[in-house]
């Protein structure tokens, strides 16, 4: 079934640009009625489909871009600066870092990426998994295992019967 198209109001006209929150502007593609407005965001490409009020308020999320609650407080090592923490991410796709001596280092969403993507991750010994030593220690059930094989044995056995 094909969507009928209505006449768009005044504001939500083709090419018309908002300002979101979070993700820079988006621009009107369609308007098929209040419920259904296709939108792209300049700064991704990414086109989604929301709704007329949303749009009018900025609550609208890029969906390929990660969200700014995983980045700040994130800490990355850069050759340049050193170690960074992120602070804020601004809605035109600009990172607020800091480093260690608290100066404010303002970098595109991008090139803080491309760091994580560079940057290891340091991993605790003890968070790694505990191997078993022995093979007793690999063979070892609980008594509740053991009662559920038999169960299951004499379950089988019995079935034909």
């Amino acid at each position: 079934m094909l969507m009928k198209k209505l006449d768009a109001p005044n504001d939500m006209q083709i090419g018309t640009r908002f300002a979101t929150k979070k993700h820079g502007y988006a621009v009107v593609v369609e308007y098929y009625n209040t419920y259904t407005v296709i939108i792209a965001f300049e700064n991704t490409g990414n086109i989604r489909s929301t709704t007329a009020a949303k749009l009018r308020c900025g609550q609208v999320l890029d969906r390929s871009v990660p969200s700014q609650s995983t980045l700040v407080g994130k800490i990355f090592i850069s050759e340049k600066y050193g170690p960074l923490t992120v602070v804020q991410v601004d809605s035109d796709n600009i990172v607020v870092l800091h480093n260690s001596a608290g100066e404010e280092i303002r970098m595109i969403r991008a090139s803080v990426e491309k760091l994580r993507e560079t940057s290891t991750p340091d991993t605790d010994p003890q968070e790694a998994l505990q191997a078993p030593t022995s093979l007793s220690a690999l063979t070892k059930r609980s008594k509740k295992t053991k009662d559920v094989n038999s169960l299951l044995k004499k379950m089988l056995a019995d079935y034909g019967k």
